[in-house]
């Protein structure tokens, strides 16, 4: 994991947004009764109580155990942001805040995003590290970069935008201490000049649509025979995430 990338600010911050997030989600145990598997719900505050029960097989069960997978996710990288907490022996400023960005692509907009959402099929041998079957090594390579630093992403998730058809970009990602998502296009054939004037048109709806380059896009550039290394392309993310939780803090309410 990439975390030390991050400038203290966005650490601090998002151990104490996962730690809250932690504090309120229900924990549950799975154990057995009578021979059969069963999962137990507990509440999330002070004194652990048993709220439900389910055995396995019903509709119960697996709600419940996708509860279960989606608390272990949080809790493990509450733990990696815990740890560089620590490493850098970090204090919590007493002052300590964001402005709250204005921006209608924001936390709330990323998570009704549905990843996976072009319509030209897509059928090759790339995986990125989240899973997500991507269209070339290149994006793959971006995919694994955003993976390593940490972030949550959704690879070509649908934007309706105004006077255009609707874009997928090929990666978005949100930043929740300053609640806004971010986009990312990887431009892997920049070097010809058809490619260059089909998506000089996406960043022209883009930007119609108020999704500037250097303040809501990521740009990343390769051509034919040339890609930028994951370890490039994961500083350069990073920075743009300091980038914006510094300019956010330096605003603080």
């Amino acid at each position: 994991m990439r975390l030390p990338l991050f400038c203290d600010e966005y650490i601090i911050a998002e151990r104490l947004r996962l730690k809250i997030a932690l504090d309120g989600m229900p924990r549950y145990k799975i154990g057995t009764h009578n021979g059969l598997s069963i999962i137990r719900e507990y509440s999330g505050f002070g004194a652990a109580r048993q709220i439900r029960s389910a055995q396995a097989n019903g509709k119960a069960f697996d709600e419940m155990q996708k509860s279960l997978e989606k608390y272990n996710a949080v809790l493990e990288r509450e733990r990696l942001f815990l740890d560089e907490f620590r490493r850098r022996r970090l204090i919590v400023p007493a002052d300590f805040g964001f402005a709250r960005n204005k921006s209608i692509f924001n936390a709330a907009f990323w998570d009704q995003l549905v990843p996976c959402s072009n319509n030209r099929e897509c059928n090759t041998e790339y995986f990125d590290d989240y899973g997500f079957n991507v269209r070339s090594r290149g994006e793959m390579i971006v995919g694994n970069a955003l993976k390593s630093l940490g972030l949550e992403a959704k690879y070509e998730p649908r934007l309706a935008l105004r006077g255009s058809k609707t874009r997928t970009p090929d990666y978005s990602f949100p930043v929740h201490i300053i609640d806004r998502c971010f986009f990312v296009e990887f431009l892997g054939m920049s070097d010809d000049e058809e490619y260059i004037d089909e998506n000089a048109e996406k960043i022209r709806v883009y930007m119609r649509n108020g999704i500037l380059p250097n303040r809501d896009l990521i740009l990343i550039s390769g051509t034919r025979n040339w890609i930028p290394s994951q370890e490039s392309i994961a500083r350069h993310i990073a920075s743009f995430v300091n980038n914006a939780v510094l300019d956010a803090y330096d605003k603080q309410v």
